[in-house]
């Protein structure tokens, strides 16, 4: 935004007297508007999200029986030299349907991958927080397998892959938010897993309906959530570590 913001000034600058830059900047407000509206990130997300769904029993995991659930990243505090942490939204959104998914398909294993990205503020690698918030949801501790080094998406294919292939495992259900699972299967296909995406919920079932139109934070972010995914699917394709489909 503050790069298309520069350009329209500049461009503005330029041509004081052309109408161009004053449509743009008008065309500008109006992407920023419908971005921060539900109708608006659901169009961005639309080609993210494509043929994607939700595991709802058994037979729809296909015969997997271990579910991945990958993490969203931790907020954190420091304050006086101490830090502590809690789950994001995404990250708690896709625990407890990682907990209900492993419940559904009667699951033998749940794999729960996060490292610590930033330790100099996090206090523990994100998989151990997630780890509490599952065995809350009412998975058995010892069905848990924590994934702890992993720091980017391709390094949780990897890492996952390394934990599951010496149990002769390849066929995972991923869990994982909707925007980020187009990504994440192809990572996990390209280091030679057969993963099953089962895509956990954006907002929480008890929060009222938004309006369509209505501009709003969660909105917005989703938007923001949709076009970095745009953009780290082409950084992960230039550097050969997904296909370009």
């Amino acid at each position: 935004m503050a790069l298309a913001l520069a350009i329209g000034a500049l461009w503005m600058w330029r041509r004081r007297s052309s109408r161009a830059p004053r449509a743009y900047f008008a065309v500008l407000a109006i992407a920023y508007w419908l971005a921060a509206t539900p109708v608006g990130a659901a169009l961005l997300n639309a080609n993210l999200t494509r043929g994607l769904g939700r595991i709802l029993t058994r037979d729809e995991a296909g015969g997997a029986d271990t579910v991945v659930l990958l993490g969203g990243g931790i907020a954190t505090v420091t304050v006086g030299r101490q830090s502590a942490g809690m789950p994001t939204t995404s990250s708690l959104l896709r625990a407890l349907d990682a907990a209900r998914v492993f419940k559904a398909i009667g699951g033998r294993l749940l794999v729960v991958s996060g490292g610590n990205v930033h330790p100099d503020r996090q206090s523990m690698p994100e998989s151990l927080l997630l780890h509490r918030f599952v065995v809350e949801a009412g998975v058995p501790s010892d069905r848990i397998l924590d994934e702890s080094s992993s720091e980017t998406t391709v390094d949780q294919a990897r890492c996952v892959n390394a934990l599951l292939r010496p149990r002769g495992i390849r066929r995972v259900v991923l869990v994982t938010s909707p925007d980020h699972m187009k990504r994440s299967l192809a990572v996990f296909r390209a280091v030679g897993m057969d993963p099953i995406g089962s895509i956990a919920p954006v907002r929480s079932e008890l929060r009222p309906a938004q309006s369509l139109f209505l501009p709003n934070g969660e909105s917005l972010s989703l938007s923001d959530d949709a076009v970095y995914e745009y953009s780290a699917y082409a950084y992960y394709w230039m550097r050969g570590w997904v296909s370009p489909r």
